[in-house]
């Protein structure tokens, strides 16, 4: 079983496909090989087309570009590598992205775990609507606490990576007339409906290192279009209408297990609520103090008061309380003086990383233990779902 790493592209990017190519190159995991399929409808003199960066590349270490007829945009990306690799294991990714060297490490383990499942290191959940879906800029990015997990409501997003175990994709997965007429800008959209219909469950696994976007490619780029004018939206809804026409027992027993937003926001604070309540319960009996009242403090206890976990901080503490009020959010200030040298306590900073330093100083004869809250990774749900 080889491992094929499949994308394709267009002229107003070429001239940046050169970076793809060298971060697909430095992979923990080397590829067997990597294919670029282009289109000879924009690129007719074939490598004379091409930038000299990215045609001095071809042949190093398995990069070959390969030239059809006709044009399936972004659809190219799978389109042919999955019908030619039947055997292997075929990964897909995009050409505006210089990816993190565990990108391949990433999806072998998912597929390792999961054989079965289609594998993507980037995600939406999706949420039924009534009889319909929610707009798909209202699908989470972020379902971190489903990771792992196959299954049926995550869509797989192409910008992160994604595996393809071997022997994926039946013949509807390539209708080309129907790829053009309902999906033609949408191919995380298309294969979402084939899976379903295929019952192939998706697993998030999150991706160990960040990837990098090629700045000057998000210009033209496709997903903001779709987005601003709803060519997503419009896609689902057709996509919908021909599951229901193909086989309305698979779509109405995908669709029962479709969470709506309201359920999965709760679900998503029960979450938040263990993960958090988890770091106090560290303290045993010492009191959890909060130091600062700035912005940030008061951002954390509004974290906290949604999540119901106020009550674990005992005060918040300050240098000075001639400057700060008395209370923040119901808690009550006080000065760090107040609090008594020969007790253990513990301590979450709200202050920025800058002003910290400062304040360690000023803690120094103090005995205390830092409890440390994900506010980066709540706050994506706080500013999406509560506010």
């Amino acid at each position: 079983m080889k491992v094929i790493v499949s994308f394709t592209s267009y002229p107003k990017r070429i001239g940046m496909v050169h970076k793809v190519v060298e971060s697909l190159l430095e992979q923990t995991i080397r590829a067997d090989a990597i294919l670029l399929y282009l289109s000879l409808d924009e690129f007719p003199h074939e490598e004379s087309d091409l930038p000299d960066m990215l045609r001095e590349m071809i042949g190093k270490h398995g990069f070959r570009i390969i030239w059809v007829k006709g044009n399936l945009k972004s659809h190219k990306k799978y389109y042919y590598a999955l019908q030619e690799y039947r055997d292997d294991v075929v990964i897909t990714v995009d050409d505006d992205t210089i990816y993190a060297q565990s990108m391949i490490e990433d999806l072998m383990k998912g597929f390792k775990c999961f054989p079965g499942a289609i594998s993507a290191r980037s995600v939406r959940m999706i949420f039924r609507l009534d009889a319909g879906l929610e707009e798909y800029v209202k699908w989470d990015r972020y379902p971190d606490e489903y990771k792992g997990m196959p299954r049926g409501d995550l869509c797989a997003i192409g910008v992160g990576g994604v595996l393809y175990p071997p022997r994926t994709g039946s013949d509807s997965w390539f209708a080309v007339q129907d790829i053009i007429n309902i999906a033609e800008g949408q191919d995380d959209l298309w294969i979402k409906y084939n899976e379903v219909m295929d019952e192939i469950p998706v697993v998030y696994i999150g991706a160990a290192q960040k990837d990098i976007s090629i700045e000057d490619s998000q210009k033209e780029n496709l997903s903001a279009r779709n987005l601003y004018h709803n060519a997503n939206d419009r896609c689902v809804a057709n996509l919908l209408m021909m599951m229901k026409v193909r086989d309305s027992g698979s779509y109405n027993t995908w669709f029962q297990k479709l969470m709506s937003r309201e359920e999965y926001i709760e679900k998503k604070k029960r979450y938040f609520h263990h993960i958090f309540s988890a770091s106090f319960h560290q303290a045993g009996n010492m009191p959890v103090y909060l130091y600062g009242a700035g912005q940030r403090a008061k951002y954390i206890l509004e974290i906290l008061s949604i999540l119901e976990l106020t009550e674990w901080i005992t005060a918040v503490i300050v240098t000075s309380k001639s400057e700060n009020p008395l209370e923040v959010n119901g808690v009550k200030v006080k000065e760090i003086t107040e609090i008594s040298k020969d007790k253990k306590f513990s301590l979450i900073f709200g202050v920025n990383e800058i002003y910290r330093k400062k304040v360690e100083d000023c803690l120094k004869e103090y005995e205390y233990r830092c409890i440390e809250l994900d506010i980066q990774m709540f706050g994506r749900y706080f500013e999406e779902f509560v506010r």
